[in-house]
């Protein structure tokens, strides 16, 4: 969930960039008509400055940063302590993505402004960016000290503690944002975050709540809430938060991250799509989606779970621990084929490990080749000797056979490595009501529900 953080330092870098009196373009008119009106004006006066910075403006407000830098350094020309050129220049490589430069830019503008706020905040955002978090901090300060009522820089003071794994800090931050502007539910889903950290989920729960009471569209607050109901292991509560945000998003404007930090969900891309795009280029370390299926799982959701890693596969057929999660979800709804060729891609990719080799085994088995499974779970058995679920499965496999007498063995060798005590049990009474052993049997059986 940490990823989801950087969403208000992103979001603040630009807000306070353009102002709350950002001029807006009017339907009717094109951005030819703006360019063309603007070349009218500059033929006149090649050095009007303030028809230059207009023209910075007019491509930054549509988004054509490279061509809203050229234009600042237009100004630049003419005036080189132009701080509205600046601000545009290190605002537009922020949304480029390449934050050194806009570090180097914002510097420029508070050396113009020593006395503004408002530039320090932007120069600390800007710092936090490049993970400069002491001199991140140094920034926020002096906005603070300038304005000691700026919530804004507070929050983003929070941020970059939270950054810093110094989470008392930023807890302290967010309590100041907070007090400052009460009315914010980014501020109190931040501390949410925070108090994951710190191990805390019943004070994420409460202020994620609170967050959300003020709007529902508030996407982090919903993960917060899902990730410390995911702790509390109320797997129902976790599911339905998590999709809470994921509905969100579709009501949402805001940047987003998840996993990747250079893509936005914006009204550009439905949303949906759009966060496939953003976690594409790291699945891996995407907390939401991963916990969607351990939670689909846990509550027997397991096509929607097949569903699930279906999606993410899709973008990395490398997953092999996704491949392996999704035959894991194939053996509970008895798709032994579809688990056994989902183990067989698990494979490629994890060649030794015990899990993959033993759940390959074993479908391998039950589709009827048993010797290819034997190998496979001997193989998972001799590079972790201790693995109860080999045992299992070798168990169940020599059952299957009809050779009940190496089943009981290999299932008793499962019983004494300490694990998996309720199914070696069951698949134990299974074996001895086939032999005949109705008293054992009967106490297997009851082993099994109790789990010992």
């Amino acid at each position: 969930m940490i990823k989801i953080l950087p969403i208000l330092i992103i979001i603040l870098l630009i807000a306070f960039t353009s102002g709350e009196d950002t001029n807006q373009t009017v339907d009717t008119i094109t951005l030819e008509d703006l360019i063309k009106e603007n070349d009218y004006v500059l033929s006149l006066n090649p050095q009007n400055l303030t028809a230059l910075q207009f023209r910075a403006l007019i491509y930054y407000n549509e988004e054509k940063y490279p061509e809203a830098i050229n234009a600042s350094e237009q100004c630049l020309k003419v005036d080189p302590t132009c701080s509205f050129a600046w601000h545009i220049i290190g605002s537009s490589w922020g949304y480029l993505n390449q934050p050194d430069k806009a570090v180097e830019a914002f510097q420029n503008v508070v050396t113009l402004n020593p006395d503004d706020p408002v530039q320090y905040n932007v120069q600390g955002v800007a710092l936090s960016r490049t993970g400069k978090f002491a001199e991140a901090i140094q920034a926020f300060q002096k906005a603070t000290n300038l304005n000691s009522g700026y919530a804004a820089a507070w929050n983003n003071m929070g941020v970059t503690y939270f950054n810093m794994k110094e989470y008392d800090k930023a807890n302290s931050a967010f309590d100041k944002a907070i007090s400052l502007k009460p009315d914010e539910p980014e501020f109190y889903a931040n501390k949410g975050y925070s108090y994951l950290q710190k191990g805390d989920y019943n004070g994420a729960l409460g202020v994620a709540k609170t967050a959300r009471n003020m709007d529902l569209t508030c996407v982090p607050a919903w993960f917060v809430s899902g990730e410390a109901q995911y702790h509390n292991r109320n797997w129902k509560e976790a599911f339905y938060s998590f999709d809470g945000g994921f509905n969100a998003l579709a009501k949402n404007d805001l940047w987003y991250y998840q996993g990747s930090k250079n893509t936005r969900i914006t009204k550009d891309m439905q949303p949906m799509d759009s966060y496939y795009v953003a976690i594409a280029s790291n699945v891996r370390f995407t907390g939401i989606w991963e916990r969607t299926t351990v939670i689909n799982y846990k509550i027997k959701r397991y096509q929607e779970t097949i569903d699930l890693y279906d999606q993410i596969l899709a973008i990395t057929p490398d997953y092999g621990e996704g491949w392996k999660k999704r035959g894991d979800s194939a053996i509970k709804i008895k798709r032994i084929e579809s688990a056994r060729d989902s183990y067989k891609r698990a494979l490629d990719l994890l060649p030794n490990d015990p899990e993959v080799l033993s759940s390959y085994g074993y479908t391998t088995g039950l589709l009827g080749d048993y010797l290819e499974a034997m190998k496979y779970i001997n193989k998972a058995l001799e590079l972790e000797p201790g693995y109860t679920r080999g045992y299992l499965y070798k168990g169940l496999v020599f059952s299957f056979y009809g050779q009940r007498e190496d089943a009981l063995s290999a299932l008793q060798k499962g019983l004494e490595t300490g694990g998996e005590k309720s199914e070696l049990y069951e698949a134990l009474a299974n074996v001895q009501f086939k032999n005949g052993d109705t008293i054992g049997g009967v106490i297997s059986t009851i082993r099994s529900l109790i789990g010992f």
